[in-house]
């Protein structure tokens, strides 16, 4: 049986809650994680067509990329919407999980077939999983993709225990297979020293080795491993379950230098051939067939080079413009964002809030399918963009 934390380790192995921007609210907005899932729905937002979709489905666990709660609550009543849908998905036994900016700067990569570029440090995948804008960057068919608005970078730390010599090889695959040693290219990387160790058992004490109430001296390695905050609890699990002692000395320390993976916000690359504006509007129109596309600014004669950022991405304009880019995709552009691509001479198409994160809940469905989730999976895309009917 597979519960709902399983399920959020799966989420947040593709985009972790560290990702997240300060403001925003993301994790579990309602539920219990020790609930045995019946099915997992994935949507962009949690409506109350949602949930009784989820109800008729038997699906006990949704999953949004709109936080169902993002501001604090003062009152919860059932004379609001929200209100309503809380009461009803309390009253089902039904959870939500929400991932929301960090699913946005979630790194990952296109298919090698098409030569792109796999930027995340954390995979070795030929295909790996990406956030929602690598959906986006995927579905309009751009390669060589990279980042676009830097928004941090992964804290990096060092992991070192203490172990007995005959159990070295075993601690250092355990720590290696759950994300430890991972530098650049290679993986299962550390760094041994040979000493003694000397302990003393007390009396409630079941030592491995030696006798409790006698001092033991042990040859043992001392192992060294650079380890990512995304997987560092993981890493110390892992080693403890594999490491012989009783009581695992071990201790973590946090590195200036060198940092981690970079995070982005938005992405950029280049279509696989330059088109004019009317078949970029037709290509467009194509891979985002519910967005209503408008375009904003200085059109060129040819476009190949795109930014892009899914959902409102208006703020990032000037951003696009510096790097020269031949378009910049993105959603709810106002009157005077448009006024300013066009002094900038740069070409905006705002394919809509909707329009630009859509995609979102097939994405995330096909994403827990491709992990074997032993449990039904549905993806919700019977939501309207109802700003611009």
């Amino acid at each position: 049986m597979t519960t709902v934390q399983q399920v959020i380790a799966l989420m947040e192995q593709l985009a972790p809650r560290s990702y997240a921007e300060s403001w925003d609210n993301v994790g579990l907005m309602v539920g219990d994680r020790s609930a045995m899932v019946t099915g997992v729905l994935t949507t962009l937002d949690v409506t109350e067509e949602t949930i009784s979709y989820a109800i008729e489905h038997d699906c006990n666990l949704i999953i949004s990329h709109h936080p169902l709660i993002f501001k604090g609550l003062k009152q919860l009543s059932c004379d609001t919407t929200q209100g309503r849908m809380i009461h009803k998905l309390i009253q089902h036994k039904i959870a939500v999980y929400s991932a929301h900016t960090n699913l946005d700067i979630a790194p990952g990569g296109l298919n090698e077939d098409r030569k792109s570029v796999v930027y995340s440090a954390h995979t070795n995948l030929d295909i790996a999983p990406g956030g929602l804008n690598d959906m986006l960057a995927e579905r309009l068919g751009l390669i060589d993709v990279k980042g676009f608005i830097k928004t941090g970078e992964d804290a990096l730390y060092k992991i070192t225990t203490f172990v007995p010599e005959n159990a070295a090889d075993a601690v250092r695959h355990a720590m290696g297979a759950a994300g430890a040693g991972k530098i650049g290219n290679y993986e299962y990387c550390s760094f041994s020293a040979h000493g003694e160790g000397r302990f003393v058992g007390n009396d409630s004490s079941h030592p491995a080795i030696g006798e409790a109430g006698s001092m033991t001296v042990v040859p043992e390695v001392q192992i060294n491993a650079l380890v990512d905050g995304i997987h560092l609890q993981h890493v110390i699990e892992a080693m403890k379950d594999a490491h012989p002692y009783e009581e695992a000395a071990y201790e973590v320390l946090s590195l200036v230098e060198p940092k981690g993976a970079t995070q982005y916000l938005g992405r950029i690359g280049r279509l696989p051939n330059a088109l004019n504006v009317d078949t970029f509007r037709e290509w467009v129109q194509a891979a985002l067939p519910e967005a209503n596309i408008r375009f904003a600014g200085v059109a060129p004669k040819e476009i190949q080079s795109i930014a892009l950022c899914s959902g409102a991405g208006a703020e990032f304009i000037k951003d696009a413009a510096r790097l020269h880019v031949d378009a910049y995709i993105t959603g709810d552009v106002k009157y005077h964002d448009a006024q300013l691509a066009k002094e900038l001479g740069l070409f905006v198409v705002d394919a809509g809030h909707f329009g630009t994160e859509s995609i979102v809940a097939r994405g995330l469905c096909d994403y827990l399918l491709s992990k074997d989730v032993p449990v039904p999976v549905k993806a919700f895309t019977e939501q309207n963009d109802f700003f611009f009917l």
